[in-house]
């Protein structure tokens, strides 16, 4: 009977504490689990020095980017891999990057005077930089979007756009990077072998062709400029502005163009002057070195380029919106292809036969910063101020 009795107890014991036994048994479940899972994260790297952007993803992105641009019409594969080998050297592929890998701040971003904070796949700086902003935020996109900003340098950088898209249509990979770097970049002086080796290496890799398209970027905008831009260089007394396509005028040349040899008279373009305190191998610099060779100075202190016609007129220097032969004429930011954040100043050395055309000498534009001296044939248009220096 006794016996009966403890047996039936137990029972009830069993029964009574089989649920909460089995809750128990789940949760030690759950708790094995989340241990297992913990010790599973731990066999993972979370070293802050690892590099999360691998050759893999740089490949990623490049072959992403390369496979928008081969939907607009007229770029080159060679074109094309100048701009990942400029891109590569500037920011290593990473549209987020922030010169230097500082950390992003608005305020010190949205200040165009503050240098040496660029943005981005292709380091936008100062004005540029802030205009990549206001772009990204009327899109409601983040400025580190890389689809927003190669749309951005196709469609929306102003004559920065059409200067890139000059040499996307490149058909030599060692010129279009240069060209890129130089005219584009505007930077990386002592870097040209580097961002070619870069840009061949893509050119052999990615010129076979592909259909990756993981940067979705706007390119109906870019075929509506080109053709814009392939219709102004066509037309009669077209614009020649050297960002829309070394047109027959407009294309920057080292020797004085056959129609205008016998009206320069003066020659001597690499006279210097002592009293120059321009930068050497700027515009300004050559500029004011060119005036006074012609025996009509102008004087230092002028700023740059695009301030030249402002400043010349408050001095008392006469001005005119017309060219005139031996006068200086200073460019707006833009303007024909000027600098945008500089501007650019230049010498008129000649007036065309029919009065519709001008030729310049300058420096600056071709082979940056080495005082090489080339000529341009341009039309008088908006942002232009021509300056008659001192007698």
């Amino acid at each position: 009977m006794q016996k009966q009795l403890v047996s039936h107890l137990k029972h009830k014991i069993v029964l009574f504490l089989a649920p909460y036994l089995a809750f128990f048994l789940v949760l030690l479940l759950i708790v094995m689990a989340l241990f297992y899972q913990d010790n599973n994260n731990d066999c993972q790297s979370t070293d802050t020095t690892v590099t999360v952007t691998t050759s893999v993803d740089k490949e990623a992105v490049a072959k992403s980017i390369h496979d928008n641009l081969k939907k607009i019409s007229g770029l080159t594969e060679a074109g094309i891999a100048g701009y990942l080998g400029n891109t590569e050297n500037e920011s290593g592929l990473n549209a987020s990057i922030v010169q230097s890998n500082a950390t992003f701040n608005e305020s010190t971003a949205m200040n165009a005077s503050i240098s040496g904070y660029a943005l981005g796949l292709n380091q936008w700086d100062n004005s540029r930089r802030v205009e990549l902003l206001n772009y990204a935020k009327s899109q409601n996109k983040q400025w580190s979007d890389a689809g927003l900003q190669l749309d951005f340098a196709l469609n929306h950088d102003g004559t920065n756009s059409d200067l890139l898209k000059q040499g996307l249509k490149m058909t030599n990979v060692n010129g279009a990077t240069e060209f890129l770097r130089a005219k584009w970049e505007r930077g990386g002086a002592g870097t040209t072998s580097k961002r070619q080796a870069y840009a061949r290496a893509w050119y052999a890799k990615l010129s076979s062709g592909s259909s990756n398209t993981a940067v979705d970027t706007a390119t109906n905008g870019t075929e509506t400029t080109q053709n814009t831009d392939n219709t102004t260089n066509n037309s009669s007394g077209c614009s020649t502005n050297v960002a829309q396509g070394m047109g027959t005028s407009g294309a920057p040349v080292k020797e004085i163009p056959s129609a205008y040899k016998s009206k320069i008279k003066d020659t001597n373009f690499t006279a210097t002057s002592s009293s120059n305190t321009y930068p050497f191998g700027q515009c300004t610099w050559y500029t004011y070195n060119r005036m006074q060779e012609l025996g009509t100075p102008v004087e230092n202190g002028l700023g740059n380029g695009a301030d030249w016609g402002a400043n010349a007129k408050a001095k008392g220097y006469k001005t005119d919106s017309q060219p005139h032969v031996g006068w200086a004429v200073s460019f707006s930011q833009g303007a024909d292809g000027a600098d945008p954040t500089y501007g650019h100043v230049a010498v008129v050395e000649a007036i065309s036969d029919d009065k519709t055309h001008f030729l310049v000498s300058e420096c600056n534009v071709v082979a940056s910063g080495t005082g090489t001296v080339s000529f341009r044939e341009l039309t008088a248009g908006q942002g232009v101020i021509f300056i008659q220096g001192k007698q």
